[in-house]
């Protein structure tokens, strides 16, 4: 079957009120990547028109969305070309696919990174607000999509601040966390951070907050590890209704997803994470009966 154009071209701006949703942790390794592309897809698979821009030098939103090594591809424009002024934001706007090369996912698109995003920090420092320099580049994709989630490296740094500021009006912030201690403490730690930024940059209405927790790598049993159900169950304690419910557990389904370049919805729609992830979708309002009520 082919591909529609509307799939393969990036969204009109048709001013419709977009969703900004940024998944943060100061530790590496917490679920960030796998809870980005699943519930990216979850939304696109529900009739939205979903962005994910990754802001991680990693890459592995990148290749989970079917695109190996973006730097390689003289064709494809990725975040650290838009911060070059080789390309605005909206130009380095790709589908997703399944596996590299494969078909389009259809209501799903991708600004890819770059490992040169490592070095953002040196690139900005004589920048004036550098902090806000993801917000003067989102005008260009601001009313094209329903939703954008914008994947951010395991720390707390330039990179990441900038992504919480990305716009003004809202920036929905997702922490996404194992159930582990060290975990909770990361949280205590951007809590922190979000309140050192309202400080900082509150004049300009800017009142940043954890609005949703997403756990990965749960375990179903205390069988299973007593000490990790017990961190889940402080986290749900301590944040309340934070915490989405269900959370998602370990599962082989998820390194097979990432093999096969694959959000996890899509490789395996019927396996225990990908329901999970598509109940979290709800949770969050990312229906398109949320978009239309």
């Amino acid at each position: 079957m082919s591909t529609p154009d509307t799939f393969l071209q990036i969204p009109a701006n048709t001013g419709r009120e977009t969703r900004v949703i940024v998944a943060v942790n100061e530790s590496g390794g917490s679920v960030k990547t796998t809870s980005v592309s699943a519930l990216a897809a979850a939304a696109a698979t529900e009739g939205l028109l979903v962005l994910a821009i990754e802001a991680d030098s990693q890459r592995d939103l990148a290749h989970i969305l079917g695109y190996d090594d973006p730097d390689a591809d003289e064709n494809i424009a990725t975040l650290w070309d838009v911060v070059d002024g080789l390309a605005t934001l909206d130009e380095a706007v790709i589908p997703a696919r399944r596996g590299e090369g494969g078909p389009v996912v259809p209501g799903l698109w991708l600004v890819p990174g770059s490992r040169k995003l490592k070095e953002l920090d040196d690139k900005l420092s004589g920048t004036m607000l550098r902090e806000m320099w993801f917000s003067r580049l989102m005008p260009a994709v601001m009313g094209r999509f329903d939703v954008i989630f914008i994947d951010c490296p395991g720390d707390l740094k330039l990179t990441t601040k900038g992504a919480l500021l990305a716009d003004k009006d809202r920036v929905e912030v997702m922490a996404c966390v194992k159930s582990q201690e060290k975990e909770a403490r990361a949280l205590t730690e951007l809590e922190s951070t979000l309140t050192e930024m309202n400080k900082a940059f509150g004049p300009l209405g800017i009142n940043l907050g954890i609005d949703w927790i997403v756990i990965g790598e749960s375990v179903s049993h205390e069988s299973q590890g007593k000490v990790y159900s017990d961190s889940e169950a402080q986290l749900r304690e301590a944040y309340g209704q934070l915490v989405l419910s269900p959370s998602v557990r370990r599962s082989t389904k998820v390194a097979e997803a990432y093999s096969a370049q694959t959000a996890l919805p899509i490789y395996a729609p019927a396996s225990a994470p990908a329901i999970e992830y598509r109940g979290i979708a709800a949770g969050m309002g990312l229906t398109k009966e949320t978009f239309t009520a």
